[in-house]
């Protein structure tokens, strides 16, 4: 009877202390692991952060370089099947008017302006009544009087709410860095074939104003135009616009450590 009994009792201090976990050791599992799944999170973001900041630089600088392609594939964009073109290069179709291509205008190449985040493009036109007697392609553009085919206009932004910036260090550097405003002026001499890149830091100069020559700005000296992350880390790359520019290869994205005298 005393065996039974003690067998008893020690069947219930079994069942009574079954191995697990306590209170104290669960809420240490569950802060470890919030604290893992946090860490991860925050990884994750950042790095999708730093992949949509990539992307807008790398689709920036595409950007730029389409506009050297639409320069040296020459379009007429103007729809009308006869045009009428002043001596400010201002096309009609009013007045005496002219098949379609055979006016006094002749397209020229492509005009940007990138405010901030948005990024304005346009065929420029232009017409000369000057003859055709130049001691440089420059001085031969510099005799047109230049437009917009506004019909050809076209707005876009700069993606994953990037911003173009001055330089915070270095050559050009300037505080605070944004907002930012560039003009490009991408011609080609009807003459010799050849293209030319002048920029304006102001979007508001006449375009003839920008086309000068020489390491100059107005004129064809180099841009380097920041791009700004919006997702609260330092970006650091730039695209940069080189010197006296005329091909797309011109067009490269630089970082901090690159040799270059300024900063982002």
């Amino acid at each position: 009877m005393r065996a039974t009994r003690l067998c008893y009792n020690y069947a219930q201090m079994s069942a009574r202390y079954k191995p697990g976990f306590t209170i104290i050791e669960t809420m240490l599992f569950l802060a470890v692991t919030g604290v893992l799944i946090a860490a991860i999170l925050i990884g994750t973001g950042t790095s999708i952060n730093i992949q949509r900041y990539r992307d807008s630089v790398s689709t920036f600088k595409a950007g730029l370089e389409q506009q050297y392609s639409d320069v040296s594939t020459v379009r007429n964009e103007v729809r009308a099947d006869a045009v009428s073109c002043d001596t400010n290069a201002l096309i009609t179709t009013s007045g005496t008017l002219l098949p379609r291509g055979q006016s006094e205008c002749v397209v020229l190449g492509r005009y940007l302006t990138i405010d901030d985040t948005v990024i304005t493009t346009s065929t420029v036109i232009g017409n000369t009544a000057v003859a055709p007697s130049y001691t440089t392609d420059i001085n031969e553009l510099q005799s047109y009087n230049l437009s917009l085919l506004t019909t050809s206009t076209e707005t876009s932004q700069l993606e994953w709410g990037a911003r173009i910036a001055w330089p915070s260090g270095g050559v050009d550097a300037r505080t605070p860095t944004m907002p930012r405003q560039i003009a490009l002026l991408i011609l080609r001499s009807p003459t010799s074939g050849l293209t030319y890149t002048f920029s304006s830091n102001d979007a508001n100069m006449s375009l003839k104003d920008i086309v000068k020559a020489g390491d100059t700005v107005p004129g064809q000296a180099q841009q380097r135009l920041c791009v700004n992350s919006d997702g609260g880390f330092e970006g650091g790359l730039a695209v940069v616009i080189g010197s006296y520019a005329s091909t797309a290869s011109s067009i490269q994205v630089r970082s901090n450590d690159m040799g270059d005298a300024s900063t982002c």
